[in-house]
């Protein structure tokens, strides 16, 4: 591996999400649980593209640093004996969170060679962090302990600080250009969109167990991960078309077959790198600005989940119809 960011970003996304999910757990359940996850998914998921902006037309500033900085006063915070400033401290960690969610993908597409697999290595790494940090919340580990993640994000992030810099991308060249950027920017946005929601609703009651919840997030990690590898292999119509389809039964009849479910779930996850692959295609000089897009839509298709639940069924029709129209788009749209 000639180049190592994917695998700096990696850990640090890890510990990022290890810090995130401890402090989410802390003070839960409360009647304010949902506020706090809902505040905190605002901060951490929208700015991002406005972040990542930025970072690119100013890069002389320390944004690993500030950001691993903002993460460590969120701890403070949250953990304060003074309730007054739980929800500020909820605010600083997103906004910690997608400032090194921005210079991990400013890093990894650098040097990538025009390959969407480095990117998809680092943002499968959340998966092991948000295991990691739910186990600690669960088990009362001393907040202390957090330090520990924190030093290892600054310390692999410094490790690729030049790559955020660097200003200099490589091409990615995977849409239908008869298609306007903004089709092709609206397709993206929609099927990430879709993708977040349908996260929520997929059925899932075999999971009560904190081993299921390790192997649930393992594989969603490991089929965004593999998805960017599959991409860069056989292209991105091809394994939209898979990946899109091919989960739907599994998704819909895994309900109480662990089994049977987590094969879905790998394949549901491997779309992550194509609409990012095509938001970096159509938006070539700002990758900060193509991967906040994609965060955009994560959060926006995150909104339903809070404020309606649909039972098992209607679920299930919105997973085929959703993945159906998805399926559509990405082969419209994604270069043959």
């Amino acid at each position: 591996m000639r180049n190592k960011n994917e695998v700096y970003y990696f850990i640090v996304h890890a510990c990022v999400e290890t810090i995130c999910f401890y402090l989410l757990r802390l003070h839960y359940p409360l009647m304010l649980a949902g506020t706090i996850a809902f505040v905190y998914d605002f901060f951490a998921f929208l700015p991002q593209g406005i972040i990542g902006k930025f970072i690119e037309n100013h890069k002389k500033l320390p944004y690993e640093t500030i950001g691993n900085v903002l993460m460590m006063a969120a701890v403070f915070l949250v953990a304060s004996p003074v309730h007054a400033v739980h929800v500020g401290g909820y605010v600083v960690l997103g906004i910690g969170n997608a400032v090194m969610h921005e210079c991990g993908a400013l890093a990894t597409v650098t040097e990538s060679e025009g390959k969407i697999f480095p990117s998809a290595l680092f943002v499968s790494g959340g998966g092991v962090g948000i295991v990691i940090g739910q186990t600690m919340g669960i088990n009362q580990v001393s907040v202390w302990f957090l330090l520990i993640p924190a030093v290892i994000s600054e310390v692999c992030a410094l490790a690729a600080r030049k790559s955020v810099r660097k200003g200099v991308y490589p091409v990615f060249d995977v849409v239908n250009h008869k298609y306007s950027a903004g089709i092709i920017l609206i397709v993206a946005f929609l099927v990430t969109a879709v993708r977040s929601y349908l996260g929520y609703a997929i059925p899932i009651s075999w999971n009560k167990e904190l081993w299921q919840t390790i192997l649930l997030f393992g594989i969603m990690g490991l089929g965004k991960a593999l998805g960017g590898y599959f991409v860069d292999r056989f292209g991105a119509r091809r394994v939209a078309l898979v990946s899109t389809l091919a989960a739907v039964p599994f998704l819909i009849f895994g309900d109480k077959l662990m089994v049977v479910s987590v094969i879905g779930v790998f394949f549901f996850s491997m779309t992550m790198s194509i609409t990012f692959a095509m938001c970096l295609s159509v938006l070539r000089f700002s990758p900060g600005l193509a991967f906040g897009v994609t965060t955009a839509a994560l959060f926006i298709g995150l909104v339903p989940a809070f404020f309606v639940r649909f039972n098992l069924y209607i679920n299930a029709i919105f997973i085929v119809v959703f993945s159906i129209v998805c399926c559509v788009l990405l082969l419209k749209t994604l270069k043959k």
